[in-house]
């Protein structure tokens, strides 16, 4: 998933993301996905905001001392 995040500049809307989970991993529903986004947020390694009542857009935190800088100096 992260890999998808940055190769779509750090952010991405929830849908599409899915979508693209799917090609690979056909079991993925947005259930397993909201459960991960809240894990991955409360590691502070996303930021998820609200766009519409329907849409989330997900945003990589690339300031995060979790992830390895060599990640985070792809987005710069």
């Amino acid at each position: 998933m992260i890999d998808i995040l940055i190769k779509n500049k750090g952010e991405i809307l929830d849908k599409r993301l899915e979508e693209l989970l799917k090609k690979e991993f056909p079991y993925v529903n947005s259930l397993i996905l909201e459960e991960l986004f809240m894990k991955l947020e409360s590691m502070a390694i996303i930021n998820v905001f609200r766009v519409s009542k329907n849409k989330k857009m997900i945003v990589f935190n690339k300031h995060n001392k979790a992830i390895r800088e060599g990640v985070s100096t792809d987005l710069l």
